[in-house]
């Protein structure tokens, strides 16, 4: 019985360990999602969370995949250090921009080193809101992998400027009661205070905070609020 706790507790040390390993990887890695990660980065990341679960199961030998773990967190760094530092690096390691379609006309060749065919450009097209090729004037395909479309000037959104209008500035909005609970720091960042929350609290028949499941404002009129269902 003392050996299975034992083994049990090597098991939750080595997990705690593998997991401290792998918290400390994804911070020096950056906040980026995997859709914004290089194939460096993707590839890398899939390794190591192979390497932290060998590490977490691996009683008798985990000081080899601890020495796997601390060598990749040291390659990612450098790669991310030289990255930041030199652009011919970071052309090196993330590749470089690819443009696709410019001027209307889609490149093929261009395709083809991307290792994309017509089909899904044209389906990334659509899922960007292009379901006219004739709207694009220039597809350029990110480091990331994700595309990039630039409207045509006679098929782009019409905005305020074209139409000789000011609109008020845009604002930030601001959680003042998530869960029946009062955020007295973003009310004050608003530029508010509990007295004209309470007022359009009132405005909206709602007596309590503690019935708000989540409320809003921004800086200008704007205010959002809903009960707890």
């Amino acid at each position: 019985m003392s050996d299975i706790f034992a083994e049990v507790g090597q098991v939750v040390l080595t997990s705690l360990l593998s997991l401290a390993v792998m918290f400390l990887f994804t911070r020096i890695g950056g906040k980026r999602q995997i859709t914004q990660m290089s194939p460096f980065d993707y590839l890398n990341a899939v390794t190591v969370g192979s390497i932290g679960a060998e590490l977490a199961t691996n009683l008798e030998q985990w000081l080899r995949p601890l020495s796997a773990l601390i060598i990749y967190i040291l390659a990612t760094w450098f790669v991310h250090y030289t990255a930041c530092k030199s652009n011919a690096m970071r052309s090196f390691w993330s590749g470089r921009s690819l443009i696709l379609m410019d001027g209307g006309t889609i490149y093929k060749a261009a395709l083809q080193r991307a290792a994309i065919d017509v089909n899904e450009f044209l389906g990334q097209a659509r899922v960007a809101g292009y379901f006219d090729p004739n709207e694009i004037e220039t597809a350029i395909l990110e480091t990331s992998g994700q595309i990039s479309f630039l409207h045509k000037s006679r098929s782009r959104p019409l905005t305020p400027e074209d139409m000789q209008l000011h609109p008020a500035a845009a604002s930030a909005w601001y959680d003042l009661i998530i869960d029946g609970q009062l955020m007295q720091d973003n009310l004050k960042a608003a530029g508010r205070d509990e007295r004209w929350l309470n007022a359009q609290l009132h405005a909206q028949g709602i007596g309590q905070r503690s019935e708000v499941f989540y409320a809003a404002c921004d800086k200008a009129d704007g205010f959002y609020a809903c009960r707890i269902q």
